[in-house]
């Protein structure tokens, strides 16, 4: 099916948000297993912090959100229309998004917020002490950390490293995270602060790129709501 869902392809990734009392309550994954000019048809969504598969009423109001082709990420309302079996892959079925009600939130690249989350950073060739260490800021494609000791960053420009960090979502829900990257910068700062380093992430996943953003994102908005309560 084609219709007007160029944005959509068969086999991508979709998170969908459930909502309580407007805030999040809790996060799904899932595929979208076929699409038309008027319907979008997913298969079971499988919870984000239990593993567990959900099932979900007609009629139920979420937010759906994906990674477009060009690396933008949209969101969108959605309500379940019914459930239907497609190629006998039980599916539920939301509306095709109308245009005014498909956001846009931000191209990935320019995602990045200042946060501090626990990181750390391995050599991967094993020659150098590990960083343990907090970020700064983080963004879709890479980070910045600092260290409370100017003399445990030994890493510089080029190095190639492996990443473990720790992403934590609303409702108790953590992504534990291993990324490969590379330094990009080693920025000594004025003398009273320690030493920054830039970081790219490599060849990373879509599907973590996506958490990512989707931490961004939600950071985002939370900080929107605190400015303005």
């Amino acid at each position: 099916m084609e219709g007007n869902g160029s944005m959509f392809s068969v086999g991508m990734k979709l998170t969908i948000e459930s909502f309580k009392d407007g805030e999040v309550e809790d996060r799904f994954q899932c595929k979208l297993v076929e699409y038309s000019s008027k319907k979008l048809f997913v298969d079971y969504p499988v919870n984000e912090r239990t593993g567990r598969t959900a099932l979900f009423l007609e009629g139920t109001e979420l937010r759906v959100s994906f990674v477009g082709k060009a690396g933008s990420v949209y969101s969108f309302p959605a309500e379940i229309l019914m459930r239907k079996k497609i190629n006998q892959i039980p599916t539920l079925v939301f509306s095709y998004p109308l245009k005014e009600n498909l956001k846009k939130i931000q191209r990935r690249e320019y995602v990045r917020i200042d946060t501090s989350l626990d990181v750390a950073i391995y050599s991967v060739d094993e020659n150098k002490q590990p960083l343990i260490t907090r970020t700064i800021d983080i963004s879709g494609g890479g980070i910045a950390v600092v260290s409370k000791e100017r003399k445990d960053i030994n890493f510089v420009s080029g190095d190639k490293i492996e990443i473990t960090m720790v992403l934590p979502f609303q409702t108790n829900d953590y992504s534990y995270l291993t990324i490969s990257g590379e330094i990009i910068r080693h920025v000594e700062q004025h003398k009273d602060q320690p030493p920054k380093l830039t970081i790219k992430f490599l060849d990373l996943d879509d599907d973590i790129r996506e958490r990512i953003i989707k931490y961004c994102f939600d950071k985002q908005l939370e900080r929107r709501r605190k400015l303005h309560s």
